[in-house]
Order: C-alpha cells, then sequence, then structure tokens
C-alpha cells in the first residue's frame, strides 16, 4: 500500500508528542502480542516508515518500554540520534526489566550508530565493549564478528574530536565527471586542490595510501575488515584524520577517512585509479546539498526543513523510498554507483514478469576490490517516481542471488536515476531528497 507522504518536521513533532502524553498515561503492564509481532516484522525488514506508522496507530497497545524500544530505533533512522541514545540511556536504566537482553544489544547497537554518526567516537566504543562483554550469548556469530570490526574502528578513533563543519554563508562548487561517469568535486587539504567522488553511500570517506601520505593525512594505527556493496567481496582497511579540509568555501574539520590499498581502488577493466572517495560522515556533515544538472553543486549555510519524508539511515547507508507503478520501493541511494540495480528481493517480488519481460544474462558487476560474475536479467526500461516527478531508467539489471545476507530492498540506485533531474535536493538534516 502506498503511504501518505508527511514534512518530516510535523512526523517528528507527531511522535513525540504522542510518546510524551502515552508515557504519562497509566502504564499497560503486557503489550498485545499480535501488535508487537506485526511492528517487529516490520522491524526486521527495515521497513521503517510502516513501523513509524504503526507505532502512532498502537500506542495503547504496547509498554512504555516497548514504545521507547520502536521510538528509539525511529529516531536512529531518522538522524535523530541524540533523542535515540537519550531513549536508550532510559531503557537501559529505568525501563531496564521491560525488554529481553536481545532486544537491549539491538538497541545498543543504534545507540552505538547513533554515537558514531554524531562523532562521539569514545562513547560509541564504550557501547561495543559492553556488547562484547556483557552480551555475547544473545548474539550470533556473524552479529558479534560485526561488532568486533566496529569496535576497532571506534576505539582507534576515540580521542578524535567530532567533525566540525562550518558552512558560513554556503558554497558554489563546480563539479564534473570522472572515466566511470560518476561526480567528481574539487577539495583542498595543505594548499593542494584534488578532486573526490561524491558517494552518497560510502559508509566512511576512503583514500588510498598513496594519497594520504601525499595529503599529509594524520594516519592512526589499526587494520579492520571492510568490503564492497555491489560485489561483497572482503579486504584490510586503515585509517587517518583530515584535521581539516576545503569544500569551496566550506570548512570541514576531524574529517575520518578509511585508508585503502591502491589496488583495491584500481579498476583494472579501464585501468582507472580511484584516489578519493567523500563519503559519510562528511557529506552528512554538509547536511544539505544542491546538485544541478549543469554541473553546480551548492552548499547553503543552513539545511531546508520541510520536504517529502521519504529517506532514511539504516546505520550509515541512506536509504530512498520512491514508487513504481503501484509498487512501494526502498533503494540504497548510492550516488557512487554508475547504474541502478534491482536486488534478488525485488527479482523474488516479481519473478514472473521479470523473467517475461527480461532477458537472460551473466553480469559483470564491478567495485572496489573487484569484479563479480553473476546470473541476473535484464530488463528495458524501469519508471520510478520522486514526488511528482517520473523518470525511466533504461537497462536495468536484475540479480537473482543475495548480494548479502541480510538483504531487504529492492534495489541500489545509481547516476543513471540522479542524472535526469535538473536538481537534485540531498537534505541529511531533516533527511529526504528532493527534485525538479
Amino acid at each position: 500500500m502506498k503511504l501518505p507522504l508527511y514534512p518530516i518536521l510535523a512526523v517528528a513533532s507527531l511522535l513525540a508528542a504522542l510518546l510524551f502524553f502515552a508515557g504519562c498515561a497509566a502504564e499497560k503492564p503486557v503489550d498485545a502480542p499480535a501488535i508487537v509481532s506485526v511492528m517487529d516484522s516490520l522491524l526486521d525488514q527495515k521497513e521503517y516508515f510502516r513501523l513509524e506508522r504503526q507505532l502512532t496507530l498502537h500506542l495503547p497497545d504496547l509498554s512504555k518500554a516497548r514504545r521507547l524500544y520502536y521510538a528509539a530505533i525511529l529516531d536512529n533512522a531518522f538522524n535523530r540520534d541524540s533523542d535515540c541514545a537519550r531513549r536508550v540511556d532510559s531503557l537501559m536504566g529505568a525501563e531496564r526489566g521491560g525488554l529481553s537482553d536481545s532486544l537491549k544489544a539491538k538497541l545498543l547497537r543504534y545507540q552505538g550508530a547513533s554515537y558514531f554518526k554524531t562523532g562521539l567516537y569514545r562513547a560509541a566504543a564504550g557501547v561495543d565493549s559492553l556488547l562484547l562483554h556483557d552480551y555475547k550469548t544473545v548474539m550470533d556469530s556473524s552479529t558479534y564478528a560485526d561488532i568486533k570490526n566496529d569496535s576497532l574502528i571506534r576505539n582507534a578513533l576515540r580521542d578524535v574530536p567530532p567533525q566540525q563543519v562550518s558552512a558560513g554563508t554556503g558554497s558554489e562548487v563546480s563539479w564534473s565527471r570522472d572515466a566511470l561517469a560518476l561526480i567528481e568535486l574539487p577539495i583542498r587539504l595543505h594548499a593542494q586542490s584534488v578532486n573526490a567522488i561524491f558517494d552518497t553511500r560510502a559508509n566512511i570517506s576512503s583514500i588510498t595510501r598513496t594519497f594520504a601520505e601525499k595529503l599529509r593525512l594524520r594516519l592512526l594505527n589499526v587494520r579492520y575488515d571492510e568490503g564492497a556493496g555491489m560485489t561483497g567481496i572482503q579486504f584490510k582497511v586503515g585509517l587517518a584524520v583530515a584535521d581539516s579540509l576545503w569544500i569551496g568555501n566550506v570548512l570541514v574539520r576531524n574529517a575520518i577517512f578509511q585508508v585503502m590499498p591502491d589496488s583495491i581502488f584500481y579498476i583494472a577493466p579501464i585501468h582507472f585509479q580511484l584516489n578519493l572517495i567523500l563519503g559519510y560522515p562528511i557529506i552528512a556533515g554538509l547536511q544539505e546539498v544542491r546538485l544541478f544538472g549543469d554541473g553546480k553543486m551548492e552548499i547553503p549555510s543552513t539545511a531546508e526543513p520541510g520536504g517529502a519524508h521519504n529517506m532514511f539511515m539504516d546505520r550509515l547507508d541512506p536509504v530512498l523510498r520512491l514508487t513504481s507503478g503501484a509498487d512501494t520501493l526502498l533503494f540504497d541511494f548510492d550516488s557512487g554507483a554508475g547504474t541502478t540495480v534491482l536486488y534478488s528481493t525485488y527479482f523474488r517480488l516479481h519473478q514472473a514478469a521479470v523473467q517475461a519481460k527480461g532477458t537472460k544474462k551473466k553480469t559483470s558487476l564491478g567495485g572496489a576490490g573487484g569484479v563479480k560474475t553473476s546470473d541476473t536479467y535484464e530488463l528495458p526500461a524501469l519508471p520510478l517516481t520522486l514526488g511528482a516527478r517520473t523518470v525511466r531508467i533504461d537497462s536495468v539489471t536484475v540479480l537473482t542471488e543475495k548480494i548479502t545476507p541480510g538483504e531487504r530492498f529492492s534495489g541500489n540506485l545509481g547516476e543513471d536515476f540522479m542524472r535526469q533531474f535538473k536538481l537534485l535536493v540531498i537534505n541529511f538534516r531533516y533527511v529526504y531528497v528532493r527534485a525538479e
């Protein structure tokens, strides 16, 4: 069912008000099992928009602990990170008895992600330590390994101050496209000007070791596991800090980077060496960017509230809600990908139509670390609607197997979608994307 679009400030204010009044009401000692089952299923599928609606509808049917539990997760998804951390602290304190250890462990992971997003690395490392020592028995081996890996990152950054962005009166930057047809922006570090790919799905900005040394970044003593989103290839990386860098007239302090082996960023099929990628948290720190199709990007001094309620954060990945005919689809929003790809989730839901309309083929998916060949279908076209604008993407690849075990969304939305608009506003402060 297609859900109505609400301004995000109205939704956040409504949810906060409902939670306040529900907390003042008589405490409900037992949750309604059928409602909890539905909401837990939506949470497992990362259907945060629908979960948000269910929470506002069923507050009287939930205990205070459960209300806070869902609200904290929604706060994390919609970048209300201080609220997320506060609610989790409340649940781990006065409301501690209302949740199982497995639910507490899940909540703590969201709290750690919120601390990381806001640059509170020491606090995030503390959450990881608590999880690893007190909640090991309620986690599967994969989750435990992920937290250990996160702990390496956060402990390496524990003495690094939070990122600071000084937008001043705003800035205008010219962008160009590289050999992969991806957007590149000029940035300045230590009086050196270099181009960086603008990648909304890079969880941490990345740089080759050669460039990190050339630009005199401060290298940290850590190595941890990282993977390429589209290929699933795993490799070891490090960390570095840029004490300051400039994007136009915008100053970014304490910017963190993953340090990649040069070979991982070498795209062998076209003999092209990537060197620098701007990702999270630098892009999010800008709060809002306005990408114009004519090669201009504006960074306003203040992010504009309002806009459609159509984006959320899956930890550090932005996810955009679009419609396609009667379908409502969730996409990883990836300006660092040249083309849009539909995941196996989409294939399973539309298998008959894909097989009837599409052409079966083997496709090589390229990314950091190499290339992976998979059995796919190619759809001749896919209509996608953002707001009042509908565009058509031609020759869309449909994967038939999962890239990762936790795959939930319909696909990965690339540059072939973005470039069809005269203006694309990406707002991390109020969590929406608007197009003209």
